[in-house]
């Protein structure tokens, strides 16, 4: 409940104190990955076992864009 203050006309209520919001708690990012393209890539299709659809479906895949941070097309 508030508190009172007087005044010379009466008195006044104080607003009280106000609850703080709780502080956000932020994943940490991982340390980039030092990694070209090219060996992203390499790696993917021994992962496949070099079948060029299974690594377009590695590649391009949501879980990759995510780590990655970054989304990548591929033609062909």
């Amino acid at each position: 409940m508030a508190k009172t203050a007087t005044r010379k006309r009466g008195s006044v209520q104080r607003q009280g104190r106000r609850a703080m919001p709780t502080p956000r708690r932020t994943t940490r990012k991982a340390a980039p990955a030092l990694l070209t393209l090219g060996e992203l890539i390499a790696a993917a299709y021994d992962t496949a076992g070099g079948e060029s659809f299974e690594v377009l479906k590695l590649v391009t895949s949501p879980q990759m864009t995510r780590i990655l941070g970054r989304r990548i097309v591929l033609e062909g």
